[in-house]
C-alpha cells in the first residue's frame, strides 16, 4: 500500500508527493494535473481561514521534478488531501439518510453557509445516531477523480490529513508540522490550520466536551457520557515549541509519539479506510493490464454463447441430413408403390389422397396397405422389393408383385400377411437368375 499526498504550492497549482524510506518525496506528475485545481473554488465556508496560501513544505530543489510513480501488480494506495480542503463535524444524522450526500447536507447546511448542492458530503457514525461528517467541493472531488482514472493509478481511497490521526490511538491527537497543524478529537471531528493557529484552535477544538445539540440531546445522554473528559490524555506527534507544548498541557495530559504520523498510519491500516471521500459518484473505477474487472466475465460470457451457438448448428445440420435422408427413402417406397405418379413436395398428403380416394369407392385399400406396410416394416431381408402393386376396386383385393432372394423368403411374407385382417395366398412363382418372383393376393 502507498500513502500519497496532494499539496497546494503557493501558486493555485498542486504537487503530489509519496511517502518512501520514511520520508516524503515528490512525485513527478504532468502540467494538466498540477494545474487542475487552479482556481477551483467551493470550499466550506467555515474552513476558509485555514486556506490561505502557506509556504511550501517540501518545495523541491530546482530542475528536480520527481521520480516517477509506478505500482506492483495488485498495489494500491491512499492519497492525504489538504485538510483544509475538507470541513468537518459531528451531527445527529438518522441512519436512512447517511448514505444520501444532500440529505446529510441540509443537516449541516447551517454549520457551512455554503451552498451544498456543490459539496460532497460523507457520513460515519460515532456513537448511536452521532455522526461525523466531512463536507468537500464536488468539483474537486470530480477532478481529482478524472486525473487519477487517466493516469490510471490505482487510488482507491483520498482523506484528509487530519484523518492520519484518527486511528492511531484511543484518544484525541495533535500532529504538527512546519506550516499546518492539524488536529482530531476523539469525538469524532478534525481540522487541519495554519501553525501560528494551533494553540487558539486546541483550546476550542480539544478542550472541554462541547454541549450537545438538540438533535443530539434526542439520542439521550448516552453521548455526553462517552465524549473524552478534559484532562485526557492528547498525543502529540511532530516538534512543538515551548509555548505550544504549554498550551496543550493544560488540555491534559500530553504524550510525545516519536514515529512519524504517516508510518503508524501505514501500520495499522485496513482495507477499508476510515474518512474515504472518493465514495458514491466519485468513486474510482480500477484500471489493470487485464482490463476492467468486467472483461472475464464478458468473456466467459461470450465463450458460453459462441459454444452453444456452434452445437445448435451441430445440431440442426445434423437433423436436417437425417431429415433429407428420410425423405429419400419416403420417395423410393412412394415410387415403388405408386410407379406411374410423380411425387409432390408433400407426400402425406398425396398418399392420404389416394387413401381416401380407395376408400370412397368401397375398396379395402386402406387397411390392406397398412396390413402390407407393417410386414413390409419388420422385414430383414435386403432383397425384398415390391415390383408393382394392383388394387381392385370391385372385388376388394390387392395384388402385389414381389421379387425376393428366394422361395423361403417369399413364402415368409405371404404367410405374415396372411396373419392379419386379410387373407393372404401366393398366385405364382417364377424363379429368376438372382432371387424369385412371386405375385400375391390379399383380400
Amino acid at each position: 500500500m502507498k500513502l500519497l499526498r496532494l499539496r497546494e504550492t503557493g501558486t493555485g497549482a498542486v504537487a503530489l508527493d509519496c511517502w518512501c524510506e520514511a520520508q516524503w518525496q515528490p512525485v513527478a506528475i504532468d502540467e494538466d494535473f498540477a494545474q487542475a485545481f487552479a482556481g477551483v473554488e467551493g470550499l466550506p465556508a467555515t474552513m476558509a481561514v485555514a486556506a490561505d496560501v502557506m509556504p511550501v513544505e517540501h518545495a523541491e530543489p530546482d530542475g528536480e521534478s520527481g521520480f516517477e510513480l509506478e505500482f506492483e501488480p495488485g498495489e494500491r494506495a491512499v492519497l492525504l488531501l489538504p485538510g483544509a480542503w475538507v470541513w468537518n463535524g459531528l451531527e445527529s444524522v438518522p441512519r436512512a439518510a447517511r448514505r444520501q450526500s444532500q440529505a446529510v447536507g441540509y443537516m449541516v447546511e447551517e454549520q457551512l453557509a455554503e451552498d451544498v448542492e456543490e459539496l460532497h458530503f460523507t457520513c460515519e457514525a460515532v456513537l448511536g445516531d452521532l455522526c461525523s461528517v466531512m463536507a468537500v467541493a464536488s468539483l474537486k472531488l470530480a477532478t481529482l477523480k478524472a486525473h487519477i482514472e487517466r493516469l490510471g493509478w490505482p487510488v482507491t481511497a483520498a482523506i484528509p490529513e487530519y484523518r492520519l490521526l484518527a486511528n492511531l490511538q484511543q484518544g484525541s491527537g495533535v500532529w504538527l508540522e512546519p506550516a499546518w497543524a492539524h488536529f482530531w478529537d476523539a469525538r469524532g471531528r478534525g481540522l487541519s490550520v495554519q501553525r501560528s493557529l494551533a494553540g487558539v484552535v486546541a483550546e476550542s477544538l480539544l478542550g472541554a466536551a462541547e454541549a450537545p445539540s438538540q438533535s443530539q440531546q434526542a439520542d439521550g445522554d448516552e453521548a455526553v457520557t462517552d465524549a473524552p473528559e478534559e484532562g485526557g490524555t492528547l498525543y502529540l506527534l511532530g516538534d512543538a515549541t515551548e509555548l505550544e507544548l504549554a498550551t496543550l498541557q493544560q488540555l491534559g495530559e500530553v504524550d510525545v509519539l516519536e514515529k512519524a504520523p504517516e508510518a503508524l498510519f501505514l501500520e495499522q491500516l485496513k482495507p477499508s479506510v476510515p474518512g474515504n471521500l472518493l465514495s458514491g459518484p466519485y468513486q474510482v473505477t480500477l484500471q489493470s493490464a487485464e482490463g476492467p474487472w468486467w472483461k472475464k466475465p464478458a468473456i466467459a460470457v461470450a465463450a458460453c454463447f459462441v459454444l452453444q451457438l456452434v452445437f445448435f448448428m451441430g445440431a440442426g445440420t445434423y437433423y436436417k441430413v437425417q431429415a433429407n435422408n428420410a425423405d429419400k427413402q419416403a420417395r423410393a417406397l412412394f415410387a415403388e408403390i405408386f410407379p406411374g405418379a410423380s411425387a409432390s413436395a408433400d407426400l402425406r398428403r398425396q398418399v392420404a389422397g389416394y387413401l381416401n380416394q380407395a376408400a370412397g369407392g368401397g375398396g379395402e385399400f386402406a387397411g390392406q396397405l397398412q396390413q402390407l406396410s407393417g410386414v413390409w416394416a419388420g422385414s430383414n431381408s435386403a432383397g425384398l422389393k415390391l415390383q408393382s402393386l394392383r388394387f381392385d376396386g370391385g372385388r376388394g383385393e390387392l395384388v402385389l408383385q414381389l421379387r425376393a432372394g428366394n422361395l423361403g423368403e417369399l413364402d415368409n411374407v405371404v404367410n405374415q400377411l396372411g396373419q392379419g385382417q386379410y387373407r393372404a395366398e401366393l398366385l405364382a412363382a417364377n424363379e429368376l437368375e438372382n432371387g424369385v418372383s412371386g405375385r400375391i393376393r390379399l383380400r
